[in-house]
Formats: structure tokens, sequence, C-alpha cells
């Protein structure tokens, strides 16, 4: 899949009412007649990962989408061959989305958090997304990203044969986030997930599959057209009976994401001060660069 070209735009919402117009710099965004929205990161140069724009732009496009009418379902996918390469330890601080928009959307959590290494407002505001939500796996996907594919952020997960996880966690002095620590073994087992945690080995979109993280697997030329049909027929559906649904079934977890995002922090913090502090230090940025190296070897 080639880089999207850009000219997306969307609405932010302010404190005062108004809204204004923003164009996407960090992920594509196409609504289809059919009420299918597709959100597409589009970074590949740097395998599209967190850098801090792409998170303001995926709490913007929730909030977007969330207040869109027009919008029933959407898909989250990724360009190039990676469909993300989780955290941006390199730091890219360039952000686009407007100073005062941003500090409208923090005030009500829809923002990212300096510090905040398991991504909890983040990982809540996607649990709480009303709207039916598809993540179409193009590529790879690594330690944040594959949580944000495989730990529930979304109802129902396609992936491309060519799709590939791993969690580098002790490679990089982490520890599980983004809810994994409860997900990860409430879907897979504790026995799996501490294989796939501490050893850090790649995993095939195959072998989610039989895992249960993965509703179908399909060829790489058939993964948008395999989730645009899928997406097309919740679209189909009564909206109110698919989001009742969806509050319900996530509704008892939901309960806890918050003291398990908590926990996970204080974890976390634990072991980056343990290992030589955090991820901006120089040697973490050293195994990052042979992490990079090893994910294009796979491309």
């Amino acid at each position: 899949m080639a880089a999207q070209p850009q000219g997306c735009f969307i609405k932010l919402y302010c404190d005062d009412g108004k809204e204004e117009e923003y164009e996407l710099h960090s992920i594509h965004y196409k609504l289809h007649p059919t009420g299918v929205a597709v959100c597409t990161f589009n970074t590949p140069k740097n395998m599209n990962c967190l850098a801090i724009n792409q998170q303001w732009e995926m709490f913007a496009l929730l909030d977007h989408m969330r207040r869109d009418g027009d919008v029933k379902v959407a898909i989250w996918t990724g360009s190039g061959k990676a469909f993300n390469a989780g955290a941006d330890l390199r730091g890219d601080g360039t952000i686009y989305v407007p100073k005062h928009a941003r500090k409208s959307m923090l005030a009500r959590g829809m923002g990212p958090v300096q510090g905040d290494f398991v991504l909890k407002p983040h990982t809540i505001a996607f649990w709480d997304f009303p709207k039916p939500s598809i993540c179409a796996v193009n590529g790879l996907a690594v330690g944040g990203a594959a949580n944000m594919a495989l730990t529930n952020q979304h109802d129902l997960v396609i992936c491309s044969t060519d799709a590939r996880f791993m969690y580098p966690f002790p490679k990089l002095g982490f520890t599980p986030e983004l809810g994994s620590s409860y997900m990860l073994p409430y879907l897979i087992g504790l026995a799996r997930t501490k294989e796939v945690f501490y050893l850090s080995d790649w995993f095939s979109a195959e072998q989610a599959k039989e895992w249960g993280l993965v509703n179908k697997v399909v060829a790489p030329d058939q993964l948008l057209p395999e989730a645009m049909q899928l997406a097309e027929r919740l679209c189909l559906l009564h909206p109110a009976a698919v989001q009742q649904s969806k509050k319900i079934l996530n509704s008892h977890i939901r309960s806890k994401l918050e003291q398990i995002l908590d926990d996970e922090s204080a974890v976390i913090n634990a072991s980056l001060l343990a290992t030589g502090g955090p991820p901006q230090v120089g040697k973490y940025m050293k195994k990052q660069d042979e992490l990079i190296k090893q994910l294009k070897a796979k491309l």
C-alpha cells in the first residue's frame, strides 16, 4: 500500500463551542459515501511510528468521527509496509495541531500527557469510541502498536498475511502498557502472554488468529476490500443496537481499565528507573536503531 496523499481535513472542537478546519499531516482520512471512515497512518519514512503529532491527530480523529453523524464505522490501517512501529523514541516534537485546540482537547482528556508511557488517555479514548471500529493490519505492528491492534481497542481485527507482531519491551527497559498486562492474559492466557512479552519473539498474523486475537487473515491485496465489506455490513445494522452492544460488551473490562493503566504506569516507571532512565537516554536510542534495522530487514 503506497503512501496516500495528504490534504485531508477534519474539524477540531474548542471549549467555546467553535469548530475549526484542520488539515491532517500524519494520518490520511477518507469518509466514504457508505459511512465508512478510513484512517491511515501515513508517515512511512518512520514506519508510521507514534510521533507526537500522530498521537494528537488520533485524538482529533476520534473526536471528529464521534461527532460526525455521517460516520458509521471506522477503519484504522497503515501506509507502506508497516501498520505502526510503536513508540517514537527519537522524539520528533513537531506538532501541527494548534495550541489553543490542544488545550481544549486536554481539558476533555483527549490528548497525550508528557511522561505517560502507558498512553492512558489514548487507550481510554479508543475504548470509549462509541461506533464500531475495525483494525486492518497491513504490516509490522510493534510494541504499543501491537497493543493498539490486538488488545480490544478495536472491535474487529483483520490482518494481511504480511502482518507481523512483536513486543520489544525487555530490550528497551519497558514493561506492558496500554492495558495489555490485563488484556493479553485475558485473551490468550498467562503462560503464552509471558512468553510473548519476555522473549520478544515475532509472531505472525496466522498465529494471532489461532490465539483468538484476530478475526480473519487475508492476502495483502484483499485487506482493505475485506475491511470495507465488513464495515459496510455493519453500516446496514441499527446503529443504536450496535453501539449499545459495544458498550455492554466492553463495560466489564472498561470499569477496571483506569486502575489497570495506573498500575502499569507505576511499574513501567519503576522499570525505567531500574534500567537507567527514560528512553531518551542514549543507550535506548541505540537499541531502537537496532530494532528498526531488524524491522526493515523483515520488509
